[in-house]
């Protein structure tokens, strides 16, 4: 009888870890609705960012260098339509080949590199 039970128990634990094995889909879910919060957080304080930007751009461009207002406006137009582009296909890139860690460890090393490279080149200027 004992002989048995223990012949159930290791048929039924050899089936567990043949289903564990085999499931794909048997894994803590991690995004979804909790990360939701943060990444409309995030965004508007982006779109906020970037409305900021445009009227200083603008004023820079017109008083440093002395571009008409409707040169500098289609030229602030392009970089918000790129910028807003190109961010999708950044994402396509990301999401099919490279992966969401290793893209946002190479942005972040890219952001430190390109600032500490502007920050060079004004301290030489």
């Amino acid at each position: 009888m004992e002989e048995h039970l223990n012949e159930e128990k290791s048929s039924m634990d050899t089936d567990l870890q043949t289903t564990l094995l085999l499931d794909h889909n048997h894994h803590d879910q991690k995004g979804g609705m909790k990360t939701m919060p943060f990444i409309i957080g995030n965004e508007s304080f982006e779109k906020v960012a970037s409305y900021g930007l445009q009227p200083n751009m603008i004023l820079y461009l017109t008083e440093v260098y002395h571009m008409e207002v409707v040169a500098g406006s289609t030229i602030i137009y392009i970089w918000t339509a790129l910028s807003n582009g190109l961010s999708i296909f950044g994402a396509f890139i990301s999401d099919s080949y490279l992966g969401l860690f290793r893209v946002i460890a190479t942005g972040s090393f890219m952001t430190l590199l390109v600032s500490q490279i502007i920050q060079l080149i004004i301290h030489i200027n």
